[in-house]
Order: C-alpha cells, then sequence, then structure tokens
C-alpha cells in the first residue's frame, strides 16, 4: 500500500485574520449545492493582494434563493457589475462538474475571476472556533486602482476568456 510520510512539527495552526479591510482579488467562484440540497448558492474564494496576510484565502457565500438574493445584489453592485437599476442578471456557469455542497463549476458570467477589490472582514464564532466572515466585498483598491487582471488562469493554464469562449455547455440561472 501506497504511503507518505508528512512532518507536521512546523507548521502553524491556521488563524483567521484580524478584523479590518483587505485588498483582494477574487480567485474563483463556484456555483454549488447547499446542505440541504434545494438550493443554489456562490463560493466567493478571495487572495489578499499586498501587505502582511498577502496570498491569505478568505472565503465569501451569496445564495441564489430567491429569499436571499439581497446580498448577491448587493455585492454584484459593489462590484460595479451590475447597474442599480437592473432588474434581472444572467448567471452562467460551466455545465461540469455538478454542483455539490464541497465542489461546483466555475462561474463565466458575469466575469468576476481576477476583479481586485476590498473585502470587509469581521470575526464570528463558528461551532467553536472563531473564524472570518467577509461582510462587504466593493469594487476599488485601498491603495491601488482596481482592475481585472488579465494572469488569471485555470489549472491548465488557460485564460479564463478562452475558457469561456471555448465551452459550449453552459448553464444559465435567471
Amino acid at each position: 500500500m501506497p504511503s507518505i510520510n508528512v512532518n507536521l512539527a512546523d507548521v502553524d495552526s491556521f488563524e483567521p485574520l484580524p478584523e479590518g479591510e483587505y485588498d483582494v482579488e477574487v480567485d474563483k467562484v463556484e456555483v454549488r449545492m447547499n446542505k440541504a440540497g434545494d438550493g443554489l448558492y456562490l463560493n466567493w474564494e478571495l487572495a489578499v493582494i499586498d501587505g502582511d496576510y498577502e496570498n491569505r484565502k478568505l472565503w465569501m457565500i451569496t445564495s441564489l434563493k430567491q429569499t436571499a438574493l439581497f446580498r448577491l445584489k448587493q455585492v454584484f453592485e459593489d462590484l460595479d457589475l451590475i447597474d442599480t437599476q437592473d432588474e434581472e442578471v444572467e448567471i452562467e456557469y460551466d455545465e461540469d462538474p455538478e454542483p455539490t455542497s464541497q465542489s461546483g463549476p466555475r462561474l463565466l458570467y458575469p466575469e468576476v475571476e481576477g476583479i481586485e477589490g476590498v473585502a470587509r472582514v469581521k470575526n464570528e464564532m463558528y461551532d467553536g472556533r472563531e473564524r472570518n466572515r467577509v461582510e462587504q466585498l466593493t469594487s476599488g483598491m485601498k491603495k491601488k486602482q482596481r482592475k481585472v487582471s488579465s494572469r488569471r488562469t485555470d489549472d491548465d493554464g488557460d485564460s479564463r476568456a478562452s475558457r469561456r469562449a471555448r465551452s459550449g455547455a453552459r448553464r444559465r440561472v435567471r
């Protein structure tokens, strides 16, 4: 049976970031199924892009259930992805893999991967442990201009635009 020896002696425990505002980049957004199996949500993975916590990850969830769309609308407005007058937004995502509570297909539209912004982070207790909660994600940077990174690629080295262009299999949520 194959095995691997792993040295855990110098591994730090995962500590939440201090509360505050962080310049971040949207690394990826996946469409996932909630644990109850009755609704989809967007799982946002953000990377801190400067300062003492550069390369640390933050996560945020926005539900696609009708009763919770206020949060998604606010995030899309704060990132300048929609106009405040927009009544309907088409959300496109890859056909594969099927959304589960642990993983799901990447969001294709609106294009959010590579967007830089500011995440306002608060800490909360969950299952007896302190964790970060992204309370707000806004366009703009604390120190820099907002931009969409052209260097963003997937695991195969494909750019986001080329992945979207060749993806014939897409799902849409309205």
